[in-house]
């Protein structure tokens, strides 16, 4: 019998083991990697293409086209691709990114074969429709206005711009009136440019037998999509203009202000990134962040503030976001820098920093826990092109980063006059 007066032993994290993938190159020059597990009879297929933001020619173009494929095909009208996958119980979405673009199907493993022709035939078939253009392209016009009207959307937009530039690609989100010049053939153009099967891949998880496996490799091969208007070139660097420090985007009446502070960190492969996710994670990464017991329990300003590293295929930011009564707008701007000041000035205490370190490691354990989690991780290591051992450093970095370490690294990357500062609300 379970004995409920003793807790249960705990265990030191010594390594971690992500599934690999079998990886097979296919005819079309497309790869398709197969993760298999058969806990549960399900199946996910994510098909990724170089598609994202980083790729467009014009702004607006690629989240148009990544949209439109699900509008209908030459051979099923959208609402007949919508009734199939809700008659199987499936779902088939579209992820718009930065660097990528994804559709993901997810379905029992005994309908994957019926799925698989209708999502091939959405992928390599597009009809662009002409009034499924214009809605859509009148609906996400709407959305981006309703948008503007949200301060935190205003700060992060703004924020973005300081940090690369108004025409970056990784700028967040979109000025007024930019959708409006994007006609149909702009759409039609960038989708036969990205959308090859030369740089796809294809990533298959779940309830995946042999018979399955052979068929994914002889279906996608028949993906045959080469560029009609010439071969769009990748980009390894797009030009940086950054702006000055600070910004205020005025919004009258508003009584919260947007604020967003940080700057362009390390990528995902830098020797310091996986120790910068550690001293983020003190910073504001967590409930129990010195951020969070400052602004929101101390002093009262905000129902929370977090600090996030995000990154992409081609570099890194850092951000502080938070929303608060206009009227405290410049204390907590000050009490940020308070913190990050004293993350520079005094080590991290061993108590604090061996409570993070312990949350790090249990929520990397329960983010790998399903199969599909497990796929993501994969995902990551072959699209930013990581080592195959990045999760175990991950895992060896966290249990092994001192304070001394954490201290140093915060007065490199995080000096005052280095961050950029964007906030929307009252003035």
């Amino acid at each position: 019998m379970l004995d409920r007066t003793k807790a249960p032993e705990t265990y030191e994290i010594d390594a971690v083991s992500i599934q690999i993938a079998e990886v097979t190159h296919l005819s079309n020059d497309a790869r398709l990697h197969v993760i298999k597990s058969e806990t549960q009879p399900v199946v996910r297929l994510d098909f990724v293409f170089k598609a994202g933001k980083w790729f467009e020619d014009k702004k607006g173009v690629s989240d148009l086209a990544a949209k439109m494929l699900l509008e209908g095909s030459i051979n099923h009208t959208a609402k007949q691709i919508a009734d199939k996958v809700a008659y199987y119980g499936a779902s088939f979405d579209n992820n718009h990114g930065y660097d990528r673009t994804e559709y993901t199907l997810y379905c029992l493993s005994k309908y994957t074969s019926e799925l698989l022709a209708l999502v091939l035939d959405v992928l390599q078939n597009p009809a662009f429709p002409e009034e499924e253009f214009n809605l859509l392209k009148q609906r996400t016009i709407q959305n981006l206005k309703v948008q503007r009207q949200k301060n935190n959307y205003l700060s992060t937009h703004s924020f973005t711009q300081q940090v690369y530039g108004t025409s970056h690609p990784y700028t967040f989100g979109f000025d007024e009136g930019v959708l409006e010049a994007v006609t149909k053939e702009d759409v039609e153009r960038y989708y036969s440019k990205r959308f090859v099967a030369q740089e796809l891949e294809v990533f298959a998880s779940g309830a995946i037998d042999d018979l399955l496996q052979k068929q994914l490799g002889h279906e996608i091969a028949s993906f045959q999509l080469v560029p009609a208007f010439g071969s769009a070139a990748t980009p390894s660097s797009v030009s940086i203009a950054p702006a000055a420090k600070y910004k205020l985007v005025e919004v009258e009446e508003s009584l919260q202000s947007s604020i967003r502070i940080g700057k362009r960190f390390p990528k995902l492969d830098h020797q310091d990134y996986q120790k910068l996710l550690v001293l983020n994670e003190v910073l504001g990464g967590y409930f129990g962040s010195r951020l969070m017991r400052n602004i929101r329990e101390d002093k009262g300003y905000t129902y929370g503030i977090y600090s996030v590293i995000s990154p992409k295929e081609y570099d890194s930011l850092f951000y502080i976001g938070t929303d608060v009564n206009y009227a405290v707008t410049d204390k907590t701007v000050e009490e940020v820098q308070k913190e990050i000041r004293q993350l520079q000035q005094e080590e991290i205490p061993a108590e604090e920093l061996s409570t993070v370190k312990n949350y790090m490691l249990g929520k990397f354990l329960n983010d790998i826990s399903t199969i599909f989690d497990q796929s993501d991780r994969y995902k990551r290591i072959i699209l930013h092109e990581l080592s195959p051992e990045h999760y175990n450093n991950y895992v060896t970095t966290i249990r092994t980063v001192t304070a001394p370490e954490l201290q140093e690294l915060a007065n490199q990357y995080l000096q005052e006059e280095e961050l950029y500062t964007a906030v929307a609300g009252r003035k």
